[in-house]
C-alpha cells in the first residue's frame, strides 16, 4: 500500500510521508518546550496555536498522513474609480479548506478505501518536520523538495495499515541547508520578525498576524509594508530556495458599489452590496476575513499608491 500512497502523490505533483500516531505527541511536545523556554510568545500561541493542542485524541487512528500539495498565489480585483485593482492572496488563502476536505477525499477513495481518514488536528508543520516532508526556513516557514515554501500541507490520522519506514521520526525539525549565511529574508522583512540571532521567527510581529486581526494597525507595520490583501510574502518571494511565484486569477472582481462599500467601512452598504461581498468572500473561502477587508484594502491602496500605480485597466462584465 504504501507504493501506491507514493504513486498517487507523484501523479498529482504531491509529496507525502507517514508515521506513527506518537509523532502528534512529540511535534505537541516540542511546541510547548519552544514556548516554555521564551522561543513562543505565550500570548501569540495562546490565540493561534492551542486550539491545536485537542485533549480529545481518542478517535485518532494508528497513522499519521500528511501531504504536500503545491499551491499558487491568487488574484483579486477591485473597482476602484472605475479603473481594476488587482490585489494578491498568498498560497494557502483561497479554498484552504476545501483542499484540504479535497485531498482527504482523494486519498480516502483512491488509496485508502474502506479506512477512516480524518483531518488531523495538531501542530501540521512540526509533525510535517519530524516525518522529513519538510524543513524549515529561517523565516519560519517550512519547504518541501520541488515546491519551495509554495504550499498547503494537509494531516491526516487513518487506521489504514501502513508500513512505517523505518527512518519514520528519525527527523528533528532542521533548517534548509540555503538559509546557512544567508539573510535575504531578515532584510526584506518589513517588520523585523525575523532575527538574525534566532531561528525562529517572531510571529507576534508579524505582518500576517497584524492584517488577519481586527483593530487598529500595530506600531511594528509601517503604512509602506502591505502588498497583499491578508497575510505576507516579502520572505517568500526574495528567498533563494524558492521557485518562481505562480499567481493564478480567482476571476473574482469586487464591483464599484462593492469596494467603495469596504473602503467605506460598511457606513452606507445596502444589503444588495452586501450580498456581493458575502458571495465573493465565499468563492474565495475567506468569510472570515470579512471585518478586516475594508481596512486591509484602504492600508494596501495607499501603500500602492507610494510605490506604484494601480494597472488602470478597465474592469470586466464581471465588476
Amino acid at each position: 500500500m504504501d507504493k501506491i500512497l507514493r504513486s498517487w502523490a507523484g501523479k498529482r505533483g504531491y509529496r507525502v510521508a507517514w508515521g506513527p500516531a506518537e509523532a502528534v505527541d512529540m511535534a505537541r511536545e516540542a511546541v510547548l518546550a519552544c514556548r516554555d523556554g521564551g522561543g513562543l510568545d505565550g500570548e501569540f500561541f495562546h490565540d493561534h496555536i492551542e486550539e491545536l493542542f485537542d485533549p480529545d485524541d481518542s478517535e485518532r487512528g494508528e497513522t499519521v498522513v500528511v501531504v504536500a500539495t503545491p499551491r499558487p498565489a491568487h488574484r483579486v480585483a477591485f473597482n476602484l474609480g472605475g479603473s481594476r485593482f488587482d490585489a494578491l492572496l498568498p498560497p494557502t488563502y483561497v479554498d484552504y479548506r476545501r483542499t484540504f476536505e479535497n485531498v482527504r477525499e482523494d486519498l480516502a477513495a483512491n488509496v485508502l478505501p474502506g479506512a477512516r481518514v480524518e483531518r488531523l488536528v495538531a501542530p501540521i508543520k512540526t509533525v510535517a518536520a519530524l516525518l522529513g516532508l519538510v524543513r524549515y526556513g529561517r523565516n519560519n516557514i517550512t519547504y518541501a523538495e520541488g515546491m519551495g515554501s509554495y504550499l498547503q500541507l494537509c494531516g491526516y490520522t487513518t487506521d489504514a495499515q501502513l508500513a512505517i519506514p523505518e527512518d519514520a521520526l528519525a527527523q528533528r525539525p532542521r533548517l534548509l541547508p540555503e538559509c546557512d549565511g544567508c539573510t535575504v529574508c531578515l532584510a526584506t522583512c518589513p517588520t523585523g520578525a525575523i532575527e538574525e540571532d534566532r531561528a525562529l521567527l517572531r510571529a507576534e510581529r508579524c505582518l500576517t498576524l497584524a492584517n488577519e486581526n481586527a483593530g487598529g494597525w500595530p506600531t511594528f507595520a509601517p503604512p509602506r509594508a502591505h502588498h497583499c490583501l491578508l497575510g505576507c510574502l516579502r520572505c517568500q518571494r526574495s528567498c533563494p530556495a524558492n521557485p518562481k511565484l505562480e499567481i493564478a486569477d480567482t476571476g473574482v472582481c469586487f464591483s464599484a458599489a462593492e469596494t467603495a462599500s469596504l473602503l467605506d467601512g460598511d457606513k452606507s452598504t445596502d444589503g444588495h452590496t452586501e450580498n456581493g461581498i458575502r458571495f465573493k468572500l465565499a468563492r474565495l473561502d475567506q468569510t472570515n476575513a470579512r471585518p478586516v477587508l475594508g481596512r486591509n484594502l484602504r492600508a494596501l491602496v495607499d501603500a500602492r499608491r507610494v510605490v506604484d500605480k494601480p494597472s488602470g485597466r478597465d474592469c470586466n462584465v464581471e465588476c
